[in-house]
């Protein structure tokens, strides 16, 4: 893992005291960043223990054991840089304003205690690792603001937030709505993953704008339908904005008008298609493969709706 590059490359905000940046290793000084990486490296060596106290936010008892910390600070090699680690692993079991600074409070402490009437607040040293890093989770949109798209399996959210990464990179869509949808599909194409019942009612984006977050949930029926591997590459092969919004706004009849409308278009030479004809086709059609073989278009629009008619019927989305 070369943790340099991916831990120190990019700055973020600061929230250790007045520095304008700090790049994750949660002290400002050389001696804290050469600790980071060795804490990053064998990050994999922890594991649970039984007397120790159980982390805040997870329950469990991860930790480094004692002999791991010694072969550790044999890796070191350097007085500074492992009284460093062990100030540092020190520093990283309370929960404190360096981990979160929306979250978090005072160094070290929660102000007036905390519900099990002590003042720390222990996490073990994955969630710390998570919780630092958590903004390399989120996807930036030109906005500013920051979306990432939770659901009750850690594999499924992974996938999606990574496949949402990579359409926004491609197509800028500016409508959480659209992201979502189309992480969906990215993921039922691409990805083995059977999604049961209780993922697909709980899959939502979460968006971070100037303070405040939102929440939009997709409809379980449209989750199922778009996690369908048929509908999900009809979607992708007809690859237009308008079908896809048709689809998660659940206008189904409209998917088949749309078919309908072009298919008599289509049968037009084109020198006899009206002004009309061509602004329809101006205002509903994006992509010029499209629009070059309107026949082939309206035929993939029937067979979508076919294809949601009879799994409708069947009252079975899978």
């Amino acid at each position: 893992m070369n943790v340099e590059e991916r831990y120190y490359v990019k700055k973020i905000s600061s929230i250790i005291g007045k520095s304008s940046s700090y790049k994750n290793y949660l002290q400002y000084y050389d001696e804290y960043k050469s600790a980071f990486v060795f804490f990053v490296k064998n990050l994999g060596r922890i594991k649970e223990i039984y007397d120790c106290v159980p982390c805040g936010f997870c329950g469990r008892k991860f930790e480094f054991s004692d002999l791991d910390i010694l072969s550790i600070k044999r890796q070191i090699k350097n007085e500074k840089i492992e009284k460093a680690f062990e100030n540092f692993l020190k520093g990283v079991k309370k929960y404190d304003v360096r981990h979160n600074a929306l979250l978090g409070p005072s160094a070290g402490e929660f102000p007036n205690s905390f519900w099990n009437k002590n003042v720390s607040f222990k996490i073990c040293p994955l969630c710390a690792y998570l919780i630092i890093h958590h903004h390399k989770a989120l996807t930036r949109l030109e906005d500013n603001s920051e979306i990432f798209i939770n659901a009750p399996s850690f594999k499924v959210m992974w996938y999606l937030n990574k496949y949402l990464q990579t359409v926004y990179e491609k197509e800028k869509i500016a409508t959480t709505k659209e992201l979502l949808g189309m992480s969906i599909i990215e993921m039922a194409l691409k990805v083995n993953v059977q999604l049961g019942k209780w993922n697909m009612m709980n899959i939502e984006i979460v968006t971070k704008s100037n303070g405040k977050v939102d929440f939009f949930s997709m409809p379980y029926e449209i989750t199922v339908l778009l996690s369908n591997h048929e509908v999900a590459s009809l979607l992708n092969d007809i690859g237009e904005l308008k079908v896809l919004n048709l689809i998660l706004n659940s206008d189904f009849i409209k998917v088949l008008e749309l078919a309908e409308r072009i298919f008599k278009i289509a049968l037009k030479p084109e020198k006899e298609r009206s002004e009309q004809d061509k602004k329809f086709i101006s205002e509903n059609i994006k992509l010029q493969k499209n629009i070059e073989n309107l026949t082939s278009l309206s035929y993939k629009l029937f067979k979508l709706y076919a294809v949601i008619e009879e799994k409708a019927k069947k009252e079975a989305f899978v």
